[in-house]
């Protein structure tokens, strides 16, 4: 068995998210010692886009292997491992069925470290189910949360019948005036259904700010 030592993980149910996507309150476990795992390129790209389930052969051979650092202690994850297909690198947890759980990627000079050590190890010929296709999200991360925090705002102000704050955010997105709050709150809603832009971008950070001020 290989293994790598001390990396941070940052672990997520469907999706593993990108080193610039991660964010400062997501909670990331830094490992100690995990199983690396050389796989072939067909293998991993069906590791990264579905749901899988492994052979008790593999959860056997990778049982307790994972140690994670914390407050004065170890602990370990009862099954985890870094697969790589000698270009790329992704940590999948699994549960005691053998189904894929979590996903993380690496901070790209782990990534590259990682990929450094691969070169000599053999391939394993990893025995896996397909169960289903895990959710395609072709936005960043944070499109999507300023996109989330925006409509959770119009919909707020709407239902409090917050005109003054609903035309404020109105003008700073269109740089046009209404009094109208249906209007309002039917055109902003519909921006956000159309591609992410600078503008989408301004108006979260204005909302952001006018909770910070308050």
């Amino acid at each position: 068995m290989n293994y790598y030592y001390d990396i941070i993980l940052n672990w997520n149910e469907n999706e593993a998210y990108e080193f610039y996507e991660w964010n400062d309150t997501d909670y990331l476990e830094l490992i100690k010692k995990i199983p690396l795992i050389r796989i072939k390129h067909k293998i991993f790209l069906d590791l990264v886009s579905n749901k899988i389930k492994v052979s008790p052969e593999f959860l056997n051979m990778i049982q307790d292997k994972t140690l994670i650092s914390g407050k004065n202690l170890i602990n370990n994850i009862t099954y985890a491992a870094l697969l790589t297909d000698n270009k790329n690198v992704i940590a999948i947890e699994f549960d005691k069925e053998g189904n894929s759980i979590s996903y993380s990627k690496l901070l790209i000079d782990d990534e590259l470290n990682v990929l450094e050590s691969t070169f000599n190890l053999k391939e394993y010929n990893l025995e896996y189910e397909i169960l289903n296709k895990l959710p395609l999200n072709s936005n960043i991360r944070q499109e999507n949360e300023a996109k989330k925090v925006i409509s959770l705002e119009i919909n707020n102000l709407y239902q409090k019948k917050d005109l003054s704050k609903l035309k404020y955010l109105y003008y700073e997105f269109k740089k046009e005036k209404s009094d109208d709050a249906s209007y309002i709150y039917e055109t902003l809603n519909q921006e956000l259904n159309n591609n992410f832009s600078e503008d989408i971008l301004k108006l979260y950070y204005i909302i952001k700010l006018s909770y910070h001020n308050v």
